[in-house]
C-alpha cells in the first residue's frame, strides 16, 4: 500500500524548495510502483524566463528521457496542487498511470482570487481526463490545508 500523504507531504517540501529558489510554490514528485522516488519537479518559470516550466512539465521532460510509456503506466505523480489543463495534458500524454494531488484548484482560486483573468483557467483534472480514451487514475483532493500554506502571504 501507498502512503499517498508522505509524497504529497514530499511534493509540497519540493515546492517549498521552488519558491526559495525565486520561482512559484509549485512541486511534484515521481515515485515507481514500489514507492522509489524517481525524480522531483520544481517549477522554474522564472529562473528559466520560460512560462511552460511548470513543475509537471519539468518532471515529465526528464521522465521521457528516461522511461518509456509502459513503465511510466506503473508510476505515480504527486503534485503540490490539482494540475492546470497543461499539465494534466502532459501527465495524460506521458503516460503515467496515477495523479495524486494536494490543493484543489477551487481552493487555490479562494486563496489568490480570480482578479487576472489572464491567470485562470479553472478546469478540474477529472473533467479533461474523462475526454482521454485511457484510464489514468485520480486521487484528491488530499491535506489541502498544508497544501495551502504555499500560497498564503508570509
Amino acid at each position: 500500500m501507498v502512503d499517498d500523504e508522505k509524497y504529497i507531504r514530499m511534493a509540497i517540501e519540493t515546492a517549498k524548495v521552488s519558491k526559495r529558489n525565486g520561482n512559484l510554490p509549485f512541486g511534484c514528485i515521481l515515485i515507481d510502483e514500489n514507492g522509489e522516488v524517481l525524480l522531483r519537479g520544481e517549477n522554474t518559470i522564472n529562473t528559466d524566463s520560460d512560462c511552460l516550466a511548470h513543475a509537471e512539465i519539468n518532471l515529465i521532460r526528464e521522465a521521457s528521457k528516461k522511461y518509456d510509456f509502459s513503465y511510466l503506466n506503473n508510476c505515480s505523480i504527486y503534485t503540490s496542487d490539482e494540475p492546470c489543463p497543461m499539465c494534466t495534458s502532459a501527465i495524460y500524454w506521458s503516460g503515467i498511470g496515477r495523479l495524486v494531488y494536494g490543493l484543489s484548484k477551487t481552493n487555490y482560486y479562494k486563496i489568490v482570487g480570480r482578479n487576472d483573468p489572464n491567470w485562470v483557467f479553472e478546469m478540474p483534472v477529472r473533467e479533461l481526463l474523462e475526454k482521454g480514451g485511457r484510464e489514468l487514475q485520480v486521487v484528491g483532493p488530499m491535506l489541502e490545508e498544508e497544501a495551502s500554506t504555499l500560497h498564503k502571504s508570509d
